[in-house]
């Protein structure tokens, strides 16, 4: 069975949707999760079970911007995604309870608010519905909060840190280059500097408070970007979509 992406149209409902693709309702609220059927909204991405032979509509996402999307999902809301970073830095600062500890991890949360909003933008910008959670062999994963690292010794949860932070460098620099879109890379490559940024500070506060002597590894640098066309002017970049407006579709 494949499964059709389908962008909610305005004035859609699940059983208009479900005649229309002759499938059961049923189906469609199970295979999406849907815990409040009748609040469907324009823009709003559902998959649907539809027979191998099923030929694409103009309704759904074309690739290969549903591939980018994916990717991206990742990174906004998967298991080691900057919604787990935010949970994580807070409950830490939160745990550790010192003010020294404060000012190390709520600031380095509040950039990942701010990535989590430009990432939510660029979602919206491929026509994907911004939701929580990530797609997993075509079944939709809402985030959980047994992502969040809940280590709570002090080095540990420093080391820990420093290996996501590094990771989360490497991997933005790599969808920079992968995602040939400029306002998009723009948006990675922000994102990939202060991952940077963070690994750091990270190994700056593993050596003060854990006898570190040697310094840790540092990841690649931020520069060169990515090759891609450049933006005529970089002073007014492309607009984002506004996150009130309605996906595209």
């Amino acid at each position: 069975m494949d499964y059709a992406r389908y962008i909610v149209q305005a004035g859609d409902t699940i059983y208009k949707i479900a005649k229309t693709y002759n499938v059961e309702m049923a189906e469609i609220i199970q295979l999406n999760h849907l815990k409040h059927p009748d609040r469907i909204y324009a823009g709003q991405v559902l998959l649907l079970p539809v027979l191998e032979t099923h030929e694409p509509t103009p309704e759904e996402i074309p690739e290969p911007n549903f591939t980018y999307a994916l990717w991206l999902y990742e990174a906004y809301a998967g298991a080691d995604s900057e919604l787990t970073a935010i949970t994580t830095y807070l409950y830490q600062a939160v745990l550790l309870d010192r003010p020294e500890f404060d000012a190390l991890l709520r600031p380095i949360a509040y950039d990942e608010i701010r990535h989590l909003e430009k990432l939510a933008l660029a979602l919206r910008h491929l026509g994907v519905d911004p939701r929580y959670g990530s797609l997993s062999s075509g079944h939709w994963v809402d985030w959980r909060s047994h992502f969040v690292n809940y280590t709570s010794e002090l080095c540990a949860l420093l080391d820990l840190n420093i290996e996501d932070e590094a990771k989360a460098h490497r991997e933005y620099l790599e969808l920079a280059q992968k995602i040939p879109i400029p306002e998009i890379q723009c948006i990675l490559m922000e994102i990939a500097a202060d991952e940077e940024r963070h690994y750091h500070l990270f190994c700056q506060a593993k050596q003060q408070y854990c006898n570190e002597c040697a310094p840790c590894t540092p990841p690649p640098p931020c520069s060169p970007p990515p090759m891609y066309a450049p933006i005529d002017d970089p002073e007014n970049p492309p607009e984002m979509p506004d996150p009130q407006d309605g996906g595209r579709g």
